[in-house]
């Protein structure tokens, strides 16, 4: 097996150094070649000319930086490195993690594993042990149980993934990768097989999220099941009318055939309901044009993009140049 793995950067050239010794000592059966792809995420400051210094004769044989022109963000990088990925011939598999040491590389062999049980499937790390905060567990636990809601669909992995070099094609035709990984590894069609993982932690430094991007980051993946979300506000609000319809009905009836009701009562409590009602009618209306005009939009493809954001493509290893002299002396 020749293996691809694409990694994201953003200013951690250190972390991605450690990264690459840590990916030089692994053992695992069956690859014969690694090839890193780093994806520079629009960092401001360039890569360091020792960022391979700790390369030696071990598995990894190439590794290449994809200078992005601009920032993108995590999952965008990430997806234009899947598309790279998905386009070069002889590789036969794909692992996406992360570069500062979250995602253990040492769980790579298990991944590789499960996925040669199950080719036609995508491997994911689920975090059976989390090394965050308290707070953020809580949070993260609404955040799950509010996704299963809107979609019906339940997220128990992130993007630390394996996959066959078939499945990065398809991953990289599709515009849901293009907003988040691991909500469109769900739409792909294709299997999921979870491998619960334990989170490591960073090797330098703290991460360069921010908890409003960490909010936009968790509500990409609703833009993904856009459809479904629309869908369920247009039922509920559908149910919300037909509640305040009955309600009303059930509100005249009690005041105009018998003495329960108290005076002025039933005057308040229709406007109410007629408040509750027009705000179920505009969600539907709005629900309705929203679920149209998701399903004719056209999403933005990352294999159709890297031509436009690859700002340019460097092998850091083997240098180029090393790589020149060899051949002029042949």
């Amino acid at each position: 097996m020749k293996l691809t793995i694409v990694t994201p950067v953003l200013d951690d050239w250190d972390s991605c150094g450690i990264l690459l010794g840590a990916l030089e000592r692994l053992n695992l059966p069956g690859v014969s070649a690694i090839r890193v792809l780093i994806v520079d995420d629009g960092s401001a400051t360039p890569a360091p000319d020792d960022l391979c210094g700790r390369i030696g004769d071990g598995p990894i044989g190439r590794v290449e930086l994809l200078e992005l022109a601009c920032n993108l963000g995590h999952q965008r990088a990430i997806a234009l490195g899947i598309a790279v990925a998905s386009e070069t011939p002889g590789s036969d598999a794909v692992v996406v993690m992360d570069s500062d040491g979250e995602d253990p590389p040492q769980e790579i062999p298990r991944l590789l594993a499960r996925l040669a049980e199950e080719p036609a499937a995508i491997v994911a790390a689920g975090r059976a042990r989390r090394s965050e905060s308290r707070l953020f567990r809580l949070g993260y636990a609404a955040y799950q149980l509010l996704f299963w809601v809107m979609t019906g669909r339940t997220i128990r992995f992130g993007n630390f993934s394996a996959f066959t070099l078939a499945s990065a094609q398809r991953l990289a035709r599709m515009s849901d990768t293009w907003n988040h990984l691991a909500a469109a590894m769900l739409r792909s069609k294709l299997p999921v097989e979870v491998v619960p993982t334990s989170r490591a932690s960073r090797y330098r430094g703290r991460s360069h999220m921010a908890f409003p991007a960490l909010i936009a980051h968790g509500f990409s993946a609703f833009s993904v099941f856009s459809e479904y979300v629309f869908a369920r506000l247009f039922l509920f609000s559908c149910l919300l009318a037909v509640l305040a319809l009955g309600s009303g009905a059930a509100v005249i009836a009690i005041r105009l055939l018998t003495t329960l009701a108290i005076p002025g009562w039933a005057t308040t409590a229709v406007g109410v309901l007629g408040i509750v009602l027009l705000q179920a009618v505009l969600l539907c209306l709005i629900a309705s044009v929203q679920l149209l005009a998701a399903r004719s939009q056209a999403g933005a493809i990352p294999l159709s993009l890297v031509g436009t954001f690859v700002r340019r493509t460097r092998v850091l290893a083997p240098r180029e140049d090393a790589a020149s002299d060899a051949l002029r002396r042949h």
